[in-house]
C-alpha cells in the first residue's frame, strides 16, 4: 500500500519585526473607475449551534478589482498599513485622502488571529491583490492558504485537513475569518463542511439553510458544492475510518 501523503495547505506564519515594505498593484488604468467606498461586511456565524462559544468570520476578497467589483486593497487595509509605513509617500498621500475604511483594523479590532484563504495564487493576481497573504502576514494574522477552484469543491483530504486546522484554532480560542473571491461559494462551503464536522446531528440542508441566512441566498453556489455538503459525513466517516485502519494493516 502506498505511503499517505498529507496533502498541501500552506501556513504563514506571522512575519518579523524587520519585515517593512509591501508593493501594492495600483495600475493608474483602473485607477479612474469608480471604486466601492463602503466597509467589507464581515458576516459572523454564532458556532454556538454546534455547542462552541466563538464565531466564525466570512467575507469577501479585499482590495479585489474586477468586473464590477472595484475595491481598493489599500483603502480596505489602509489605517493599519500606513500607520506602520509599508506604503511609499506617494501611496500614502493618496490613500490618505480618499480611505474610508479598514480591513485589516477591522479584523485587528475583532480579536482575529487566522486568516483561512481559498483563492489561488493566480486568482489574487487577477483580482489585483497578488501581495494579500504578505499583506496578511506583515500584520501578525497566521495564513493559511489552502486554494482550491473557484466554484468547486476541495478535494476530500484537502476539506478534512483544513476542518482540522479550523478545530485547531478553536480549540486554542483563536478566533478566525474564512475568504474566497465573493465569500459565497468556496467559503460557505467549508463553513458548512465545519458545521457538519462539529456536530453529529447536524443535516446538510440545515447547513446550508444557515450558511444562507448570514451570507445571502447566493451562499453554495453550485451544484457540485451542494452535492459534496449532502455526501459529505458518509465520506467523511469512510475516511477517517479508512486512515484509522491503514497503521493496523501495515503492522500485519
Amino acid at each position: 500500500m502506498a505511503d499517505y501523503v498529507k496533502p498541501t495547505l500552506t501556513l504563514l506564519s506571522p512575519a518579523s519585526e524587520d519585515m517593512r515594505r509591501i508593493v501594492f498593484d495600483s495600475s493608474s488604468d483602473e485607477d479612474v473607475e469608480e471604486e466601492q467606498l463602503t466597509p467589507l461586511h464581515i458576516s459572523w456565524l454564532p458556532l454556538s449551534i454546534v455547542e462552541y462559544s466563538q464565531y466564525l468570520g466570512i467575507c469577501a476578497l479585499p482590495g479585489c478589482r474586477y468586473r464590477d467589483v472595484r475595491r481598493s486593497l489599500q483603502k480596505d487595509v489602509g489605517k493599519a498599513v500606513f500607520e506602520e509605513s509599508f506604503l511609499s509617500h506617494e501611496l500614502l498621500r493618496s490613500d490618505m485622502k480618499a480611505a474610508v475604511f479598514n480591513f485589516l483594523y477591522e479584523l485587528k479590532n475583532q480579536g482575529v488571529q487566522d486568516v483561512f484563504v481559498f483563492c489561488t495564487r493566480g486568482e489574487l493576481s487577477k483580482y489585483r491583490v497578488p501581495s494579500l497573504l504578505e499583506v496578511y502576514d506583515q500584520h501578525g494574522f497566521t495564513v493559511h492558504h489552502a486554494p482550491f477552484p473557484d466554484g468547486d469543491v476541495p478535494e476530500l483530504e484537502q476539506c478534512c485537513q483544513i476542518l482540522t486546522e479550523l478545530q485547531v484554532c478553536l480549540e486554542r480560542n483563536r478566533k478566525m475569518v474564512v475568504h474566497c473571491y465573493g465569500g459565497l461559494g468556496r467559503s460557505a462551503l467549508i463553513a458548512a463542511c465545519l458545521l457538519l464536522h462539529l456536530s453529529v446531528t447536524m443535516t446538510a440542508d440545515k447547513a446550508i439553510e444557515i450558511l444562507r441566512e448570514h451570507r445571502g441566498v447566493g451562499a453554495i453556489q453550485t451544484v457540485k458544492q451542494y452535492n459534496f455538503l449532502h455526501e459529505f459525513q458518509e465520506k467523511y466517516t469512510a475516511y477517517t475510518e479508512s486512515r484509522e485502519a491503514a497503521p493496523e494493516r501495515s503492522v500485519s
